[in-house]
């Protein structure tokens, strides 16, 4: 590229980035376009004019939804220690790791990922405050402060990030009950739902939730086809559900589980999203989980099975991506490594990533964006 890249900034010509081609800026932006989101940030530092192009919204628009870019793979980021975190990419058996030192202010101490959406990450603080972040380009935005929110003394908090399509705009939810006294009759009137909106930039209460909330684990939201997906208990029998949280419409619906399982029961198995399906993960073994795979949103008879088995003597055990497609799956182990199960041959071995010894506080996943969280009027990406 930079044998046909002009550095000099002055030339008058529509195409002045260029010295020897003269190209339509419709054809640069398809070049352009097949680049990964880091490779887009360094040819914004050759000129002026390269820079403008690359920043603007339109460009920004066809490059995260260039096929391109779904064929780049999933990157891992680790929470480390409070102040800093690991950006992790994997191809076959290659780990490529970067360490990140991030702390946009002395306050900020990084508790827990809370979620991911089209290259931006959520991260919750120690005082409960939130932080979207670029992993990227580390852009960020701190979240202001719910006027709405419990007192963190005496009640629970469930976090979920995602688009909203239909209106364009990156979405908080925080689903909060108080501490009750009774947690096995917990009352759901104490369920309270509120939502940020990155578009408007500000904090309502909404509705509650249908469901009750109240489970052992406070889980976020996974976040698949528009919508944000928790498990909860349906009242006025506590039948487990998947309660997807439909971002444009503000409503929850139902989602269909697998039939075999137990609605008495898979309220306290979990939720992830592989491949960009909603999956749930089945614990009915001590060495054992079923990851259920929800091939066709919505269908139920699209749910389909694979097994982890053999890994032995953990408490928690989490797929967070796909390796590739030929089955190997990536697991948080009990938050103290990383493992790589490979489905079809059913055996596993360590990931070892430089830098990290000792036991990390998050895991969550994100694709490589130029996605701006500062920015507000930086939205129209599409589905």
């Amino acid at each position: 590229m930079k044998s046909i890249i002009s550095l000099n900034p002055q030339k008058k010509k529509k195409m002045s980035i260029f010295s020897k081609v003269n190209l339509p800026e419709e054809l640069l932006i398809n070049i352009f376009c097949r680049l990964p989101a880091k490779s887009i940030g360094q040819l914004r530092c050759v000129s002026n004019p390269l820079n403008s192009l690359l920043t603007n919204k339109h460009f920004l628009k066809n490059h995260f939804t260039s096929k391109i870019h779904f064929q780049e793979p999933e990157k891992l980021m680790i929470l480390s220690n409070s102040t800093s975190f690991h950006t992790i990419t994997i191809k076959y058996n290659n780990v490529f790791s970067n360490f990140v030192n991030f702390q946009p202010t002395p306050s900020d101490h990084f508790v827990e990922i809370c979620g991911s959406c089209n290259g931006l990450v959520l991260i919750l603080n120690n005082n409960d405050s939130l932080v979207l972040i670029n992993p990227l380009t580390l852009d960020f935005k701190k979240i202001p402060s719910c006027p709405f929110a419990l007192d963190p003394i005496g009640s629970f908090s469930m976090y979920g990030f995602g688009y909203d399509y239909v209106n364009e705009d990156y979405k908080i939810v925080v689903i909060s009950r108080y501490d009750h006294d009774n947690e096995y009759e917990p009352d759901i009137l104490d369920m309270f739902m509120d939502i940020y909106s990155l578009k408007v930039g500000s904090w309502k209460r909404i509705k509650s939730s249908p469901y009750d909330h109240a489970v052992a684990e406070l889980a976020s939201g996974v976040f698949v086809n528009g919508a944000l997906h928790w498990l909860a208990s349906k009242m006025p029998d506590y039948a487990s559900v998947i309660g997807g949280f439909v971002l444009s419409d503000e409503e929850f619906v139902e989602v269909p589980a697998p039939s075999c399982l137990d609605k008495s029961k898979f309220v306290f198995d979990k939720l992830v999203v592989l491949k960009g399906c909603l999956c749930m993960i089945d614990n009915p073994e001590g060495s054992r989980i079923n990851v259920w795979m929800m091939k066709e949103y919505g269908v139920e008879e699209s749910w389909t099975k694979f097994c982890v088995d053999g890994i032995d003597f953990y408490d928690f055990l989490k797929p967070l991506c796909f390796v590739r497609d030929d089955g190997e799956v990536v697991l948080n182990v009990d938050g103290e490594k990383l493992m790589v199960y490979n489905v079809q041959e059913e055996n596993s071995r360590d990931l070892e990533v430089d830098g990290i010894t000792d036991r990390f506080d998050s895991v969550g996943t994100f694709v490589e964006s130029l996605v701006s969280p500062a920015d507000p009027n930086l939205f129209g990406i599409e589905g």
